[in-house]
This record gives structure tokens, C-alpha cells and sequence, in this order.
């Protein structure tokens, strides 16, 4: 079960953003989309809970779990940023810490990977991304974010569901940048090892 709501996390992403992207034309299709937005985010927290709570846990979840949580949020991101609704620095910041993490764990024998358990700081900078990545998609049309500055979103109208995403994904940003640093470090940290020298992160 809990690898089965895993991958409605992927399945829903391809929906996400047909309708994300139809709320252009169709106003209220955005409602759709922060629907199946946050339903992605509570799948995260779901999986995890029934696959501890009837003793479930895999080696298929465990990775499958991030990436898909990686997947979803980055799709958004491009998908946002396409429609002028996102910064391009806040794009280029979680793609590039997700890319780099990407690299270094694809570089490292798996057995050490499986040794690496999921930090907190990893899942708060989730959790604050989906909440603030939510608020954007509630951001009625017309989008007229600047491509490369920050020209033309709103920081300062707190009356705009866009004001409280900017200002959210970038607290998510810090602990997302923080999560990456971490689990970097730990993957660097086993692969400098030597066999009997490797102990079980925690």
C-alpha cells in the first residue's frame, strides 16, 4: 500500500501541470491543480506513515519516496517558472542543489548509499517548499514575472497568495540548501572510507 501511494505521486505530477497550465484560459482549473498539488504532498507523509506502521518498509520506498518527492517539486518548478510565476534564482538554486546531489549520489557505490538515512532537515525543506510552491498556484492569472530578476512578483502585498510563496520558498530554500549540504557531506564522508571503516549514518 504504501508503495502504491508512492507512485500516485508520480502519476499525478503529468496532471499537476496540464491543469496549472490550462488555469491560464480556465481560471478555475488552478483550484485543480493546488488539489492534486497538496494531495501530493500529503502522499508523502502517508507513505512513510502506513509503511513504518505495518512494518512495510522497502528498499524500493526508500528510494522511490525522494524521488518522487524531487520529481513533483521540480516539475512545478519548471512548470512556475515557464509561466512567470517563480523567480528564476529560486529555480536555479533547488535544481541546482538537486542536480549536484543527484551527481554525487550516482558516483557512489549503492550499498554505501543505503547507509545514508533521511536527515530532518531534509524533510522540513520539503514540507516548507510544497507549502509555499501551494500558495503560488493559488496566484491568479495574469503572470507577469520578469525571466531573469525579480521584477514583477509581489513580496510586499500580503493580500496575494503570491507574496506569502515568495517569501515561504525562500525559508524553504535555506533548509533545502542545508538538507543538500548534509547529505553531500555524508555521501562524500562514506565513499572516502574504507569498507571496514563505514558505520551506518544517523
Amino acid at each position: 500500500m504504501a508503495n502504491f501511494i508512492t507512485c500516485l505521486r508520480f502519476a499525478i505530477t503529468p496532471a499537476f501541470v496540464a491543469f496549472i497550465v490550462l488555469s491560464n484560459a480556465h481560471p478555475s482549473f488552478r483550484y485543480v491543480a493546488f488539489g492534486l498539488f497538496v494531495f501530493g504532498a500529503l502522499t508523502d507523509w502517508a507513505d512513510g506513515f502506513i509503511a513504518r506502521r505495518t512494518n512495510t518498509v522497502s528498499e524500493f520506498g526508500k528510494t522511490a519516496d525522494p524521488l518522487a518527492d524531487r520529481i513533483l517539486i521540480d516539475v512545478a518548478l519548471v512548470t512556475l517558472y515557464a509561466m512567470r510565476m517563480l523567480p528564476f534564482l529560486y529555480l536555479l538554486l533547488i535544481l541546482s542543489r538537486d542536480f549536484i546531489t543527484l551527481f554525487v549520489y550516482s558516483v557512489v557505490d549503492w550499498e554505501k548509499l543505503k547507509k545514508i538515512k533521511v536527515h530532518w532537515t531534509g524533510k522540513v525543506g520539503t514540507a516548507i517548499l510544497f507549502l509555499g510552491l501551494s500558495c503560488l498556484i493559488l496566484s491568479p492569472a495574469p503572470h507577469r514575472g520578469s525571466r531573469f530578476s525579480f521584477a514583477g512578483f509581489s513580496f510586499t502585498d500580503f493580500s496575494s497568495w503570491q507574496t506569502y510563496g515568495m517569501w515561504i520558498i525562500a525559508i524553504g530554500l535555506v533548509w533545502a540548501l542545508t538538507a543538500g549540504y548534509i547529505y553531500i557531506s555524508r555521501v562524500i564522508s562514506l565513499a572516502t572510507k574504507k569498507p571496514n571503516e563505514s558505520k551506518q549514518e544517523t
